[in-house]
């Protein structure tokens, strides 16, 4: 499973940062849906995502790598999308 679906799948619905990071990546018809973890920071920080963003970014990945084995399909994209600075941070 890669990082956009269990991000769908677990935190969609949650008022955690890691839910705002879903809605917002949802939302974004260019994010990169298969990327790896390099490929995902890359395109949050390149749309100048806050450091709250990156933080929830961060910590979902890790908690995903613990769940799932760090199971990955790696795809890349460079396409450009909408900005994701609004997420809030308060915890995952």
């Amino acid at each position: 499973m890669n990082f956009y679906t269990w991000v769908m799948r677990k935190h969609l619905r949650t008022q955690a940062p890691a839910g705002d990071l879903a809605r917002d990546m949802k939302q974004d018809r260019q994010f990169p849906k298969d990327g790896d973890k390099a490929v995902v920071r890359k395109y949050l920080e390149d749309r100048g995502a806050e450091s709250g963003c990156l933080s929830a970014f961060e910590k979902a990945w890790r908690k995903y790598e613990r769940e799932t084995g760090g199971a990955e399909a790696g795809g890349r994209s460079k396409e450009k999308g909408r900005h994701l600075s609004k997420v809030r941070v308060t915890r995952i």
